[in-house]
């Protein structure tokens, strides 16, 4: 058996969250938890779901006037989420 050397508990973590395959998930709360951080009020309010998947953003909106108003920000949601991440996550977003 292969024994690791870890040099920090966060290279513990790393290795944790990778070997359990739930890096993806935790990105995708992160995720959430910016969105309803950043568009709080009426946008959070009418937010049905968020998903990420493969760098795309879904993100489904029961208020049609709303959905226009964030389909014409995508750019500016990507960049946002992306800045409050530290990392270039997401490439794209989809409003629905």
């Amino acid at each position: 058996m292969k024994t690791r050397q870890f040099s920090t508990l966060k290279d513990v973590l790393d290795d944790m969250i990778r070997e359990m395959r739930i890096g993806d998930k935790m990105l995708e709360m992160k995720v959430k938890k910016i969105w309803f951080e950043q568009m709080q009020g009426i946008i959070a309010k009418n937010t049905k779901y968020i998903h990420l998947r493969e760098s795309i953003l879904h993100i489904s909106i029961e208020s049609s006037v709303l959905k226009q108003e964030l389909f014409m920000a995508r750019e500016k949601i990507c960049q946002i989420i992306n800045e409050r991440l530290g990392e270039n996550v997401i490439k794209e977003v989809i409003i629905r």
